[in-house]
């Protein structure tokens, strides 16, 4: 799946460069345009080409980063306190098509593919003292370790829109963009040591995956921030 995702990006670059070597000299092999974004999916930075149409197209490629591992103290009453790990990852290459409809506006829509390493998010929990469960009193040991996870496709497919432009009329240039990552159908982990392995709690993971279906989308709202790499930019 890696390899086809980098297959659509030499192919589409190669595209550009195929008609610059025919004879239009205002295509550049280079980007024409360098950003960075900002937004709840993270951040991260990309490169655009303006694709020599009539349909003012521009390439984007670039990727996005967020993280999140640090650990939490949950007091459950009674002095009960369990500690939290989780290990919240979002590592995403892209690469997407946009499409401006208006010729002097900003407004675009776009659509693209990207790939993301780490598809999952993970929680492991302990205690950290005597636990108090419903009049029943647990030691660290006997508690055990409860480790959680939630996969998705590595393979993410994403649609969107906004305002602004990916190479600037100006040196400089912002904008904002909305989508939506579809991430297929979540799959559910879970690893018990300790008093949980005497249930049947993993049994029901084909219960809780049905109940998961609808968690298959994932917003985005980013600004982005963009730098015209020449003086006057091929306008898409």
């Amino acid at each position: 799946m890696k390899k086809a995702l980098w297959v659509v990006c030499v192919l589409a670059l190669g595209r550009v460069y195929a008609v610059e070597s025919k004879g239009d000299s205002s295509v550049q092999w280079l980007p024409g345009g360098i950003g960075i974004h900002a937004g709840i999916t993270g951040v991260g930075g990309h490169l655009a080409w303006k694709l020599p149409t009539k349909a003012r197209l521009v390439l984007r490629l670039g990727g996005t980063y967020l993280g999140y591992k640090k650990t939490l103290e949950l007091d459950l009453g009674d002095s009960s306190i369990v500690e939290l790990r989780p290990d919240f990852v979002i590592g995403l290459v892209q690469t997407s098509l946009k499409w401006h409809p208006f010729r002097r506006g900003a407004f675009f829509v776009t659509g693209g593919v990207g790939y993301t390493w780490r598809p999952d998010i993970r929680l492991e929990m302990t205690a950290k003292t005597l636990l108090e469960l419903g009049g029943i009193q647990m030691k660290p040991e006997e508690f055990g370790t409860i480790q959680l996870g939630v996969r998705w496709s590595p393979i993410v497919g994403y649609a969107g829109f906004g305002f602004g432009r990916s190479i600037p009329r100006r040196r400089f240039g912002m904008g904002v963009e909305m989508g939506c990552y579809y991430l297929g159908s979540p799959k559910v982990d879970m690893e018990f040591e300790g008093f949980l392995e005497t249930t049947t709690l993993a049994e029901q993971t084909p219960l809780i995956e049905r109940n998961m279906r609808g968690y298959r989308f994932l917003p985005n709202l980013q600004l982005v921030f963009t730098y015209s790499l020449f003086k006057k930019p091929l306008r898409p």
